[in-house]
């Protein structure tokens, strides 16, 4: 648990850094200096982003995550499991880059008109999807060597910095559009360089095809397990990719503009979720292959519990500030507040439920997982389709809130029946009862108007709600991890 623990809180440092430079960018100067179709066409061509490059890496992240033990071998460069991987890649990236140009056609019909400037930029998604999946393949082979916390920091920090100096410049009248969007594009490249750098630095970069050696039984597994893990790691990002898509594609790209900024307030939560992830999956591989069931039951019960405190605190003080947050945003963005809290909800049900899919998706019972996961897509766009042309926007966060909460129960079920682990005790409801208390409190006090008053009102409200919170979690003692690591500073502070 203490790699868990620092990783995930040094990540954590990482990330949050990043969404104070994306709150920013996404919250303060993209509603500011660009209009809600071109904050959509960002929003679009990242959505698809997401969904082409899980699709081309043809299911071998989700299968490294489970066989990656079997490779492990520092002298010969783990079985050249990373030269593997990248000519994995490459072929997906060129499969989906044929099915882009063969789609294309049937894409601007139904673009033309309501997303024009999707159809300008639509190849654009070609270099989008390539600089992506080569950051998942430097990232995800760093993850399994323990090494978590660069990624968190080129993708949730160096990205957001590359896209703060663009939008800056644009803003100043530096760059036009066109040349805002290539300075976009190279904030996804500059993870991606630095990430195959730091390989290269720290574990080393052999593309040796002599070093390549999968057995046949176990390649046989392998290619087995891609397969059915193909979509899986998509997780509960294709929710809110698949529903960018759908608000697209049912009222355009204004529309998708002030789903992106708003959806992006409430996604905030999950962030340390991430970095949980990313270290927990490779620790549990590792507890499956010397059949340690005591250790995996304990880093979820441990990790549920401290990602629901950590969730219930950032989605308390985004739900108090809300006020706060629409007074900046330009007119018309209000209609994205109800987005914030169905999506925050969302997320602080995936945190609260913890690893619950890695569990599955590295045990023998992974083809279920995959299973769940073919139906969280059947539902999901079951569900966007019946609810986004009702309430648009709100809709597709109503449905992304529900399919989440629905997942994640038959994820956590099926982990209780067929491992007999279930991370659930009194703390959850007491934490929950803190959150609602703070929150309710909080809103008490009446809100400021005017640029300097909300600021003051932002830093006071926030503050208070941090006191508040997490003097109550550590008096009631309600997290061992967090008490130990409050005495531990403490402990430093005195000496």
């Amino acid at each position: 648990m203490g790699i868990i623990k620092r990783q995930t809180i040094l990540s954590s440092v990482f990330a949050y850094a990043g969404t104070g430079v994306g709150f920013i960018t996404q919250g303060l100067l993209f509603p500011k200096l660009l209009t809600p179709a071109q904050v959509g066409l960002t929003g679009l061509l990242l959505s698809w982003a997401v969904v082409l490059a899980q699709f081309s890496n043809l299911g071998l992240n989700g299968a490294g995550g489970r066989y990656f033990p079997y490779f492990r071998d520092h002298d010969r460069q783990h079985n050249g499991y990373l030269l593997l991987s990248m000519l994995t890649t490459l072929t997906g990236v060129l499969f989906c880059a044929a099915l882009l140009v063969a789609f294309q056609p049937w894409i601007v019909e139904r673009n033309i008109k309501k997303s024009s400037l999707f159809v300008d930029y639509y190849y654009w998604l070609i270099p989008l999807t390539l600089f992506t999946v080569a950051f998942n393949v430097f990232d995800n082979y760093a993850k399994l060597l323990y090494d978590t916390v660069p990624g968190t920091l080129y993708q949730q920090f160096i990205n957001r910095l590359v896209i703060l100096a663009a939008i800056i410049a644009y803003g100043l009248g530096w760059l036009n559009f066109h040349q805002f969007m290539l300075g976009w594009m190279a904030a996804f490249l500059t993870p991606a360089v630095l990430m195959g750098i730091r390989v290269s630095q720290k574990h080393g970069f052999s593309l040796n095809p002599s070093f390549l050696s999968v057995k046949p039984e176990l390649r046989k597994q392998i290619i087995r397990y891609a397969t059915l893990s193909l979509l899986t790691a998509l997780s509960s990002n294709a929710i809110l990719s698949i529903g960018s898509i759908m608000v697209n594609d049912s009222s355009g790209l204004k529309n998708t503009g002030i789903y992106t900024i708003t959806a992006y307030f409430g996604s905030v939560i999950a962030l340390p979720a991430a970095s949980l992830y990313k270290v927990a999956g490779t620790i549990i591989a590792d507890a499956w292959k010397r059949n340690d069931t005591a250790h995996i039951a304990d880093v979820y019960a441990r990790s549920c519990l401290n990602q629901l405190i950590i969730g219930c605190l950032v989605f308390v003080g985004i739900a108090a500030n809300l006020p706060n947050v629409f007074q900046w945003l330009p007119a018309g963005y209000e209609a994205g507040y109800y987005v914030v809290l169905w999506i925050g909800l969302g997320k602080l049900i995936d945190m609260a439920t913890g690893v619950n899919g890695v569990i599955l998706a590295t045990s023998r019972y992974y083809a279920y997982d995959s299973a769940f996961f073919i139906g969280l897509l059947v539902v999901t766009i079951s569900v966007n389709a019946w609810l986004i042309p009702r309430y648009g926007i709100n809709g597709a966060a109503v449905g992304a809130a529900f399919v989440t909460a629905l997942y994640n129960f038959v994820r956590t079920v099926f982990v209780w029946f067929a491992f007999r682990m279930q991370p659930f005790s009194w703390r959850f409801g007491v934490v929950l009862l803190v959150g609602a208390v703070v929150w309710w409190l909080s809103v008490q006090f009446p809100y400021g108007t005017g640029t300097v008053r909300v600021v003051a009102d932002v830093a006071v409200r926030s503050t208070f709600i941090t006191i508040l919170f997490g003097g109550l979690i550590i008096g009631l003692k309600l997290s061992p991890d967090l008490n130990q690591m409050v005495t531990g500073v403490w402990k430093k502070l005195k000496d």
